[in-house]
């Protein structure tokens, strides 16, 4: 059988790039043929269907200096790619797929290439990495905590809200873009919806998917390479964007109660985002010596710094679907405290193999972070080997690739 991934970044980016690089392998392994849609980039990994991605496009550089009328073009690129619709064409007469499996295509591929799918009747798959297709933001948060104003398709909160970055200009164009989308229709193309959540299913569920069309499918974790570590350094970790939504501020807050308890605790923050500039100036004007900003961290310096951890904080203020940050923490056999949000319960058991807080509450999250540096090592490895045991148990490879075959083979049977 074929099948053909797309996805814009063709990189290691993120959270779906590691996924779907992980997905080729696994379907690879198994007799599946794989193809792949992307974006072309200096940072791309090589791929024998590279002739057929989208030129690479740098809207930062092309709305430089622009006036309306070019801007207005630059918008109508990123919501409709005429680019990518003849590309992705191509691509499908000359390979073939029994299955097209998308992943995160915004912005650059769009939804346009969803019509010459479908003109040729094959089935499509569609992994849901956000809440794009409910919330015009993605993300259910306004900037200022969670929204969920736009549901049943009052889109123009978006705008009233300035949910996008508070920009006024950036917020009408996510109106515009949704609103184009929800006028072309491209969802009665999409056979099934693929929900790494169960919060994220029932979501969707809620803003009027059918519950056949959206299906429960947790993500995976190529194990081999975490191997879990049973001891545990003088530091709690946080990694990811440096956002808002992400708990920043409630993680700095909690740090300056714990300091005085736990004079040699310390919070390493690893990560770029927009509250970089912000976190460092708190941290020196409050003198928060226990709190140390590493900035941009990855390949094997990223793994060692986890390894090394005593445990990993996750004090996200909006619906996380199912964050890759905690399962990676799980498969080193580190403790997780993390919020009592969106998809992060399904992950973290309260007592067992971590900590769930409050959202928003520094003082629960300190107390929940003292409780955790309190306890004597045998509890935090008995912690840390549930977490492992968990991820091997629901995250493992083999369970994800049988479950998603099940999932191709019922949009085949429907075809």
């Amino acid at each position: 059988m074929r099948v053909l991934l797309v996805n814009t970044f063709h990189y290691m980016r993120g959270g779906d790039s590691r996924h779907v690089f992980g997905l080729a392998r696994l379907l690879k392994s198994s007799g599946w043929s794989v193809s792949h849609f992307a974006m072309k980039g200096g940072r791309n990994v090589p791929c024998e269907s590279e002739a057929h991605f989208i030129d690479e496009i740098d809207y930062a550089q092309l709305l430089g200096g622009r006036r309306y009328l070019g801007a207005a073009k630059v918008l109508w690129k990123s919501i409709y790619s005429s680019e990518a619709r003849a590309k992705i064409s191509r691509l499908l007469d000359e390979k073939k797929p029994d299955i097209v499996h998308i992943h995160s295509i915004r912005h650059h591929i769009t939804t346009s290439v969803i019509f010459e799918i479908a003109k040729r009747t094959i089935p499509i798959a569609w992994t849901l990495h956000d809440y794009k297709e409910i919330c015009p933001n993605t993300t259910f948060h306004d900037g200022k905590g969670i929204c969920e104003r736009c549901r049943g398709g009052n889109y123009s909160q978006v705008i009233v809200n300035r949910c996008k970055r508070g920009s006024l200009a950036a917020s009408a164009a996510t109106y515009l873009e949704t609103k184009v989308n929800s006028l072309l229709k491209y969802d009665r193309h999409i056979g099934v919806y693929i929900a790494p959540s169960a919060f994220l299913r029932k979501k969707f569920i809620e803003y009027g998917y059918a519950q056949d069309r959206v299906a429960h499918l947790p993500n995976f974790l190529e194990l081999g390479e975490f191997t879990p570590q049973y001891s545990y350094g003088d530091y709690i970790l946080f990694l990811g964007r440096l956002e808002t939504s992400k708990g920043l501020g409630t993680l700095i807050r909690a740090f300056t109660r714990i300091g005085a308890e736990r004079p040699h605790l310390r919070l390493k923050i690893a990560g770029t985002g927009g509250m970089d500039r912000e976190l460092r100036s708190t941290i020196s004007t409050t003198r928060l010596n226990n709190v140390e900003m590493l900035g941009f961290v990855e390949g094997e310096q990223l793994l060692a710094t986890m390894r090394n951890a005593m445990a990993v904080v996750v004090p996200s203020e909006w619906y996380e679907n199912y964050p890759f940050s905690v399962l990676e923490a799980m498969a080193f056999g580190k403790p997780v405290i993390a919020s009592r949000i969106g998809g992060i319960p399904e992950q973290v058991e309260d007592g067992v193999t971590g900590y769930l807080v409050d959202p928003a509450s520094a003082d629960d999250l300190a107390e929940k972070i003292k409780l955790l540096s309190s306890q004597p090592e045998q509890t935090l490895i008995r912690m840390g080997m549930a977490a492992r045991e968990k991820v091997e148990k629901v995250n493992s490879p083999d369970t994800y690739l049988e479950n998603l075959i099940k999932i191709y083979k019922q949009l085949l049977s429907v075809r």
